[in-house]
């Protein structure tokens, strides 16, 4: 009666000619680092991006009395700019000459609702104009109501395009930073806590 082949012990329970395979070990602490820095890029990255939507309501190239008397300002050539009259100035009916050619500039009312408050009363958008080779005349008419005739400022013209496209960024950029530095601290958390740490070299 033939016996049986012998039978060998297999380590591990793994297979016979197949290794154990290695131990993970904890990821390095740097990840949190990284996961982290995301997190915080997320949060600068919403602050200067959403400053930068709101630059062209925050910039003023200049502040005119409306007193009726003509006023000489230089303002950037970079684009279209806005001319935003005080609140308590209903109409500033105002005029403005490019200084170097002598020719009136044509004043495009604002048909869109725009304003701003940053603490120094409301300023809403009344004209918007190419403003030349930036040297500019400006005259606008007294405030019957006000004694002091009021204020205009001129500043960048906001882009419609530019703004809606500046709160999208807002939102998507910082969104996508910050999950992705969740992710990474939670990943790295989660292996953290269920590996063994690594060997002491």
């Amino acid at each position: 009666m033939s016996q049986p082949p012998p039978s060998y012990p297999v380590p591990s329970g793994y297979p016979p000619g197949q290794p154990p395979l290695p131990t993970k070990h904890r990821p390095s602490g740097w990840w949190f680092v990284v996961g982290a820095g995301l997190v915080v890029a997320a949060l600068v990255a919403a602050v200067g991006l959403f400053v930068w939507t709101l630059s062209a309501f925050f910039e003023t190239d200049a502040t005119v009395r409306a007193d009726g008397q003509t006023h000489s300002v230089t303002v950037a050539t970079d684009g279209d700019r806005m001319l935003w009259r005080d609140d308590d100035v209903f109409d500033p009916d105002c005029s403005i000459v490019d200084a170097r050619t002598g020719e009136e500039i044509d004043l495009r009312p604002v048909t869109s609702q725009f304003t701003k408050d940053f603490g120094e009363g409301e300023w809403t958008a009344a004209y918007r104009f190419d403003p030349g080779s930036g040297d500019l005349e400006v005259t606008c008419a007294a405030a019957r109501d006000l004694d002091d005739g009021g204020e205009v400022q001129i500043g960048p013209a906001p882009s419609i395009g530019g703004f809606v496209g500046g709160l999208l960024a807002t939102i998507a950029v910082p969104s996508l930073l910050g999950l992705f530095g969740l992710a990474i601290l939670i990943v790295t958390g989660i292996l953290w806590s269920t590996r063994p740490a690594r060997p002491k070299v």
